[in-house]
């Protein structure tokens, strides 16, 4: 617990709910109880904070929304807690005789003196809690504790402030997401007498942009999910980031499951904790508030919420009829061991985040008190221990960098559709219909219309309206504020062309018009060329969309797949208006298992072939179906020696493999002038490798392509992205000109339809990959294995496989005569003898018989041979097993008697020994031996983008490596090496093995 920080976001929202009408009414009861099971006591926690017994951050953030009705509802929440204090004392009487107890009751039943005593003292404790609310608002002004807590603002504690009414941000235009953040700044300002040290994204959720609109407005601090930094596999970190001025908390939702949104396994669901869902109002004869003269409205009545409940969870298979009772000292006496259990758990997730010590969590403040009734004592005893005072952490460091944030909310699968549901798109659709008249929020005269329209567009009403119970509800508040806020706008004839997108593949096509006797005509969808969105014959598409008549307009609406960033016109058959947009660039949405696993929402492939089937063969890219020339096919260093010997090559792109390129320029064949990606610049390329700007120019304008002094091309990566594109063709066209050598590591260039005009001479053309020819010629070796064999492989999780061989072919070159084979392309680039990715057109035991005669050939006249693996050894492909992976083919090849694993910073222990038994296994059953010589560590850890073919590499600090180095040493017996500081050192360890 001392070298553990903890970051724990609270985000504390109301919708507005404050009303005029009968009490103990939904929703006014939400804020009532909130204040009573969650406000005042974390507000009594605050006066009595010792800020040395926690060491981490405590971050409460208000909305506005919220603060506004604490500021206003003392008087009717002081009526509340009178009516509620009454019905306790009653309670407590009630209790004291089973004969009074039945007498009320709905369904009466047997109980025991236990039971009776269990119900009396539960009782007593509501009473108790009435009371103690009553004496602080007797003693405090909720605007003077506010007012206090800004001014006084104790150590470890932040305060933040959000949109003014929850505000959903992505779904506006950046002139109103910059109004809304303005207004959250002024009204905290306001209120707590100084700026907040940050501001909570209403639902967690971002697009690219709302960054500068954070900042333009001083605002140096949010929090996002990890999809928000282009994080989504089960390893990835989370922690404390930065993306240039601001600061960005990412919360880790693998962790956080243990307290939220997992019902079987949380620490809420324990079965001794409070019931939330079975209330007095449901258990007692409705006759019984008419009796203490409590007004319960007439459709509350045998179901009236008074939060006094007396069962307990009991297990999750436990209805609500069967529930046992609840035992106020049994639940008191859990909250310690959940504590410990806490803190026991974020000692054993320490790899899931980026320094090993830093947790940041995000929650809604309610679920603390009012859902989990034990969660504030969970709560003082997390961030208030009654242990002496915890060690002071050493003041963290300055956070790494994110180049890039993306697209995302911390909602089901990580993007729209848990807020954006066939049941509330209309809603969107008029909250845009008006957002497009707003007038100008400069002016007095237009304040109350901005304030109306904030009301209006809060994400509360159209988040309640999946919801069967509250629907109706939603919908007619909903519809009231509209009419509110179009009284005030000039008129303006009815019409809106909009699409919102869902996820990266999915959008909503949203018309407003005017309502009509016929069906809606249908809509018109073009997908536009990325280069030109004024193609003359552009592909299209109609469809027939979903309508809904309301507040006197038509809304018709369409979900559809559509590509990621594909550029699309969307259009109403018969009506002038086109509405172009392009769909954003961001990961893979996610959906969360109840065991806290991350599964893909979809699967790509099939997703991609429906793409095509949708747009009559469309593949994304400018494919040719029988390319009529190929590329010539090289795998050996001594052929492309001769092409690309003393060159000076322009690259596409700087993923990985171009990273590789420029990191190791000295082995290079053809040492790399200049770097062109579609995204990327110069200063990006210092952020991907977490250091400073590199020496060679990375530059995203294709324009600039001519310009440049190069003699060779050298494609890094295939076509995947539309975006690319014009970069690929503008590349092809200077070298087709200037007569230049094209080096493709991956597919052949010349299988994109991208030299129209051109006169291409294929000669030029180089593939990295072995031709069908070559490997069905080659005779299979008279004996094998060879016994100078060394591969390199990595664990489940990691990265290196391929640095670690270039630093240790190096190092092992000054003792002995090495050859190198990479299975990787860009090894054949940096000095090794052979490499590729792929054998083309050969059944697999053909292709093995090439590669083991390849193999003998390079031994037979050194005196080691280094190799390795591409992917994790316990990696399972989707539809296969951990025998069909790459890896296990590649070792089952080459049979290298020693091996190398890779590790990273967050390998856990059982993942490596789980390796080293795994190919035991494998050694064994090829009648081979095999021993692992040691673990190879990188400084630094990966980061996966947008894009599968973006890697991005995150600095871990020098203490965390020596800790995860020797907690992997100690766990597994085997020597951990620091890659490249002990390169030698590793080399030597296999000298000694030879």
């Amino acid at each position: 617990m001392n070298d553990t920080r903890l970051v724990l976001l609270l985000n504390t929202h109301m919708p507005q709910v404050l009303s005029t009408g009968p009490l103990l009414d939904e929703p006014e009861n939400w804020l009532f109880e909130a204040l009573t099971e969650t406000y005042l006591p974390l507000l009594r926690m605050l006066t009595r904070w010792d800020a040395r017994r926690f060491t981490g951050t405590w971050v409460m953030s208000f909305t506005p929304c919220l603060v506004e009705q604490l500021l206003t509802c003392e008087a009717r929440y002081t009526q509340y807690l009178h009516l509620l204090g009454r019905i306790a004392t009653r309670e407590l009487e009630r209790t004291s005789r089973l004969e009074l107890y039945n007498r009320s009751e709905r369904y009466p039943q047997a109980r025991s003196e236990e039971d009776m005593d269990r119900l009396h003292r539960t009782a007593g404790a509501y009473l108790r809690r009435v009371e103690d609310s009553l004496a602080f608002l007797r003693e405090h002004s909720l605007r003077d504790v506010l007012g206090q807590l800004g001014r006084e603002t104790p150590p470890g504690v932040q305060l933040w402030t959000s949109t003014p009414q929850h505000n959903f941000l992505p779904f506006f235009t950046p002139a109103t997401a910059d109004r809304f953040v303005a207004r959250g700044v002024e009204s905290f300002a306001d209120v707590f007498g100084r700026a907040p040290d940050g501001l909570w994204l209403p639902e967690c959720a971002f697009q690219p942009g709302l960054e500068r609109v954070l900042t333009r407005r001083g605002v140096h601090r949010t929090a996002l999910s990890l999809q928000g930094i282009g994080a989504y596999l089960p390893n990835d970190p989370s922690g404390v980031f930065r993306h240039d001025a601001l600061e960005v908390l990412v919360h880790d939702y693998r962790v956080a499951l243990n307290l939220w949104k997992s019902p079987e396994a949380t620490f809420p669901s324990h079965p001794v904790y409070r019931e939330f869902f079975r209330d007095l109002g449901h258990d007692v004869v409705p006759e019984y508030f008419d009796e203490l003269g409590v007004p319960i409205p007439a459709h509350k009545r045998g179901q009236a919420w008074t939060g006094i409940k007396y069962h307990a969870v009991s297990g999750a298979n436990v209805g609500l009829g069967h529930k046992a009772l609840y035992d106020v000292e049994a639940a008191r006496a859990q909250v310690p061991h959940h504590v410990r259990a806490f803190w026991e758990l974020l000692d054993a997730r320490r790899a899931l985040v980026q320094d090993g010590r830093t947790f940041v969590l995000a929650f809604d403040t309610e679920l603390f008190g009012h859902w989990w009734h034990e969660g504030i004592d969970w709560l003082e005893g997390v961030l208030q221990p009654e242990t002496s005072p915890a060690l002071p952490l050493p003041a963290p460091p300055e956070p790494p960098a994110v180049p890039r944030l993306y697209y995302s909310t911390w909602g089901r699968d990580f993007y729209s559709e848990h807020w954006l549901t066939p049941d509330n798109c209309w809603m969107y659709a008029l909250i845009k219909q008006l957002e497009a008249h707003l007038p100008p929020p400069e002016g007095p005269e237009h304040q109350e219309t901005w304030r109306l329209f904030e009301l209006f567009s809060g994400s509360d009403l159209p988040f309640m309206m999946p919801d069967p119970s509250q629907r109706e509800r939603a919908r007619e508040m909903f519809l009231e504020r509209y009419t509110q806020v179009l009284s005030r706008l000039p008129p303006f004839a009815p019409g809106l062309l909009a699409a919102y997108p869902v996820d990266p593949f999915k959008c909503l096509l949203v018309h407003v018009g005017v309502p009509g006797d016929g069906p809606a005509p249908p809509f018109v969808l073009q997908r536009l060329s990325q280069e030109d969105a004024r193609a003359q014959n552009p592909r299209e598409i109609t469809l027939e969309p979903e309508v809904v008549d309301v507040a006197g307009l038509r809304v018709c609406f369409q979900y559809f797949l559509l590509h990621p960033l594909g550029h699309y016109a969307l259009r109403v058959e018969g009506q002038a208006p086109v509405h172009t947009f392009r769909m954003p660039d961001y990961g893979v949405p996610l959906l969360i298992t109840q065991d806290g696993q991350a599964l893909p929402k979809y699967d790509t492939q099939s997703l991609y072939q429906q793409l095509g089937e949708i747009w009559e063969g469309d593949e994304r890219l400018p494919l040719k179906a029988a390319p009529t020339v190929r590329s010539r096919h090289v795998y050996t260093r001594e052929a492309l020696e001769g092409v690309l010997r003393g060159r000076r090559a322009a690259v596409f792109k700087y993923n990985k493999e171009g990273y590789a390129l420029l990191r190791f320029r000295e082995q290079a064949l053809a040492p790399p002038r200049i770097v062109f990606d579609d995204q990327m610049t110069l200063e990006d390329a210092g952020t991907y490798i977490q250091a400073g700007p590199t020496a060679v120019p990375v530059s995203n304008d294709p324009e600039a392509i001519a310009r440049h002094d190069f003699d060779a091309v050298i494609f890094t990566s295939s076509l995947n992205f539309e975006s690319e594109v014009p970069h690929v063709r503008a590349l092809l066209e200077v070298a087709t000109r200037r007569g230049l050598p094209v080096v493709s590591l991956y597919d052949d260039i010349l299988y994109y339809d991208l030299f129209e005009g051109l006169d291409v001479d294929p000669e030029r053309f180089y593939r990295v990959a072995v031709p069908e020819q070559d490997a069905l010629a080659a005779r299979k070796p008279e004996r094998y294995p060879p016994r100078n064999v060394l591969g390199v492989f990595g664990t489940d999780t990691v990265q290196g496989k391929f640095t670690t061989q270039l630093y240790l072919r190096e190092a092992l070159a000054r003792h002995l005569r090495v050859r190198h084979h990479a299975t990787e392309p860009t090894g054949i680039l940096l000095g090794a003898d052979t490499g590729y990715s792929r054998v083309l057109h050969v059944e697999l035991s053909q292709r093995r018989a090439f590669e083991r005669r390849l193999m003998a050939d390079l031994a037979e006249g050194c005196d080691l041979v280094l190799t390795g693996g591409q992917n994790g050894l316990l990696y399972t492909p989707p539809g296969g097993t951990r025998r069909d992976n790459a890896s296990t083919l590649i070792y089952g090849t080459y049979l290298p008697r020693l091996v190398v694993l890779t590790v990273a910073v967050d390998t856990p222990a059982q993942d490596v020994r789980a390796t080293c038994e795994y190919l035991d296994t494998l050694a064994r059953e090829h009648g081979v031996p095999c021993e692992v010589v040691g673990l190879a560590m990188m400084g630094g850890r990966k980061l996966h983008g947008s894009r599968w073919t973006e890697t991005w590499f995150l600095g871990v600090r020098d203490e965390v490596l020596d800790e995860a180095r020797h907690r992997l040493a100690r766990e597994t017996g085997l020597r951990v090496y620091a890659i490249p500081e002990e390169a030698d050192s590793l080399a030597r360890a296999v000298l000694t093995r030879l």
